[in-house]
């Protein structure tokens, strides 16, 4: 006689449900913990410089570079964590807590926001998956810029606040520098970050660019924003934002 009992559970399925759920456990840790740091550089922003950032709100656009030197980059996880560090900002000053994201080579794409539901597994999920990876074309700076320019003109009750990431420089020289300057004609301030040990001589000029309407770009070079804690990444990101903000009579 035969009985009928449960299936028996596969324990490997088991195993990497249990090591999904830790990893997203330690994700949200990760990201709390950098939320505070923000909170806490702004408080000190105040103090410090009479700079209230508290009650601003902004946009929040990442622009990565996705470029064939950025594979290894994008595998081996400095690009998911650096998305993940980067939205805190989101989180505090945008109107609904997402943070967009623009990825480019030589063309450029708005990919999908960055949420609370996705941000664990963003590069996975909502940049392999949907076939925006790495890819081994050249690097052009203008369409990113020019895409974060339609971002203000499609909505422009808040200013933008775009966070450009890459690891070398442009093809496009001219062209970018077109890009810049009308950039400046709109409300976006743009943080260039180049990350590695690079050629960033085009970065290192934008902040002496002629032709535009007011400075608004600032360039941090760093080795990778792992070498940056918390307190030191919010510091330099939001080190020339706030002069650009009274310029514009925005705060």
């Amino acid at each position: 006689m035969f009985g009928f009992g449960k299936k028996k559970q596969n324990n490997s399925n088991v195993s990497n449900d249990s090591m999904a759920m830790e990893k997203s456990r330690v994700s949200l840790e990760k990201l709390e913990k950098s939320k505070v740091s923000l909170d806490k550089h702004l408080v000190n922003l105040k103090k410090e410089k009479n700079v209230d950032l508290t009650n601003l709100i902004c946009r929040v656009i990442v622009i990565m570079d996705r470029s064939g030197s950025m594979n290894g980059r994008f595998r081996n996880g400095i690009v998911q964590n650096t998305f993940t560090r980067v939205f805190p900002l989101a989180l505090k000053f945008d109107d609904d807590g997402q943070m967009e994201v623009i990825v480019f080579d030589e063309d450029s794409q708005q990919i999908s926001n960055m949420t609370m539901e996705n941000f664990d597994t963003y590069v996975e999920k909502e940049v392999y998956e949907k076939g925006y990876g790495p890819r081994g074309n050249g690097t052009n700076y203008a369409p990113a810029i020019r895409q974060a320019i339609a971002c203000c003109d499609t909505d422009s009750r808040y200013p933008l606040f775009v966070i450009f990431i890459t690891d070398g420089g442009c093809w496009d020289v001219d062209d970018s520098d077109d890009a810049f300057r009308e950039s400046s004609k709109h409300n976006m301030f743009i943080q260039c970050v180049g990350i590695g040990n690079e050629d960033f001589s085009y970065l290192r000029k934008i902040d002496d660019l002629d032709g535009r309407k007011v400075d608004n770009t600032a360039f941090l070079e760093i080795e990778g924003l792992s070498h940056l804690s918390d307190d030191e990444l919010y510091a330099k990101l939001l080190e020339q934002y706030p002069q650009w903000l009274q310029a514009r009579h925005l705060i």
